[in-house]
């Protein structure tokens, strides 16, 4: 008799995790420490250009949607400064496609799962990586985001907030984040009165953190998936308290967890391929809280390091990241979001760069390219 598919199919894996592995080790042997990326990220990121300012997610995508046009203006803008005329080009493109209500839309989306999808994708997932890149050019959007005035009010913030499933928290904490960042970008840029409803939100998050784990989590760790859940759930609700300058509270037991959660080759996920989320995920918080309890040991830099060559074991020839090794990746259930396996793409190259970029200047106590803004690039 042959071999079933499920048979098949392990044995597959295990080739492939054979291959990545023997792969990652010869990389290891020749890894320079003063590896410069920086420049091979622009030169993918200008290949990546259809027209103006018109980008392509992938090689293999040839439409230009506002999320790769974002995360190009985002790598740019992190690396180069635009000049004025550039800066009016990309805020004229922004606000083309902002609606009234303050969300932006984009025509080559599926509109329902664009609105209705995923809470890591999307309308109101968009929204905070619009905000850095208009801090990028000195620039506010043409309206005001007042699609968030529905939770406006304290009451109705924390009623949405004790809606949401804090055991499944990476889709929650998205969710969080997504209107989080949102409002603390209009109250600080747009003037619109959100002061009290974000004071609800965090007060909120502050009481009814896990205090056994230092994070957000309903009930008890019994498995590494649920650690991983968690600790990605932290990623996206401390860039909220951080940006306020609100101190997390049992710091230090949240640090010990996510220490856990690295693996020998240095990502953050049960084996080896974690991939681009997984590690910034974990990379993220672990650098925040280390600042705030002021930690710079040996445990902590030795776990960048690893961390290091890992994030830079994912960049290609072409100088762009893939999201996770040896698979392809479909942003939003997007065909024009897509990269097929071992393609860079624009969402890993911004995000493995900003994880880079967190690294370097936790490591060499230096500024960060980043701006100070609510969200994804908030510097250390």
């Amino acid at each position: 008799m042959g071999m079933t598919k499920k048979i098949q199919t392990k044995i597959s894996n295990i080739i492939n995790r054979e291959k990545l592995k023997s792969e990652y080790e010869r990389f290891c042997s020749t890894y320079e420490k003063e590896f410069c990326y920086e420049k091979s990220v622009i030169e993918y990121t200008a290949s990546m250009k259809i027209k103006e300012i018109y980008y392509k997610f992938s090689n293999t995508s040839d439409i230009a949607t506002i999320y790769s046009s974002v995360y190009a203006c985002l790598l740019n803008g992190l690396y180069n400064e635009w000049n004025d005329e550039e800066k009016n080009i990309w805020k004229n493109y922004f606000d083309s496609h902002q609606k009234e209500n303050g969300l932006f839309e984009d025509k080559q989306y599926d509109n329902h799962k664009y609105y209705h999808g995923s809470n890591g994708w999307g309308a109101y997932h968009l929204i905070p990586h619009l905000t850095i890149a208009y801090d990028r050019i000195g620039a506010t959007p043409k309206y005001e985001f007042v699609y968030l005035n529905n939770l406006k009010e304290p009451d109705a913030m924390i009623k949405w907030l004790k809606t949401l499933d804090y055991r499944k928290v990476w889709g929650s904490s998205n969710a969080i984040m997504n209107y989080g960042v949102a409002m603390q970008y209009a109250r600080d840029k747009m003037n619109m009165p959100f002061e009290k409803s974000i004071d609800a939100m965090e007060d909120f998050l502050l009481k009814n953190i896990n205090s056994k784990y230092g994070m957000w989590f309903d009930g008890e760790i019994n498995k590494k998936a649920q650690r991983y859940e968690m600790i990605r759930g932290l990623y996206h609700i401390l860039p909220i308290l951080y940006y306020d300058h609100i101190n997390l509270p049992y710091a230090e037991r949240a640090i010990e967890q996510i220490i856990m959660s690295q693996n020998k080759w240095g990502g953050f996920d049960t084996y080896i391929g974690s991939s681009a989320c997984d590690d910034i995920d974990a990379v993220d918080p672990l650098l925040r809280l280390s600042k705030q309890l002021k930690l710079n040991d040996e445990t902590i830099l030795s776990l960048l390091e690893k961390a290091k060559i890992w994030i830079l074991f994912n960049q290609n020839q072409d100088g762009g990241f893939v999201f996770e090794k040896g698979k392809p990746f479909m942003y939003g259930e997007q065909k024009c979001l897509s990269s097929i396996a071992n393609e860079s793409n624009m969402f890993a190259t911004w995000f493995r760069s900003v994880s880079l970029e967190l690294i370097e200047s936790f490591i060499n106590k230096s500024s960060s390219r980043f701006m100070r803004t609510p969200g994804y690039e908030c510097p250390l």
